[in-house]
């Protein structure tokens, strides 16, 4: 059995979330998981997310595919 892929992101203010984001099929939600970061943020923090400056898929260690703030910017 394969492991989930782990969603990594770090806000601007250096806080970092990681989760498990249900994939259907193979592909890598990036809008999902942006999503449950910043809401992970906001109910840990208690106040509005920043942005997200990085964010990366990792599975047992290794990364699967990184983002950069241009492209996390564009996911409403």
């Amino acid at each position: 059995m394969t492991a989930s892929a782990v969603f990594v992101a770090t806000f601007s203010d250096g806080e970092s979330t990681r989760m498990t984001v249900f994939q259907p099929g193979r592909t890598l939600n990036l809008a999902r998981a942006v999503r449950l970061a910043r809401t992970a943020y906001e109910s840990r923090m208690t106040k509005e997310p920043p942005p997200i400056v990085r964010a990366h898929y990792e599975r047992d260690g290794e990364i699967l595919e990184s983002f950069e703030r241009e492209q996390l910017d564009a996911v409403p």
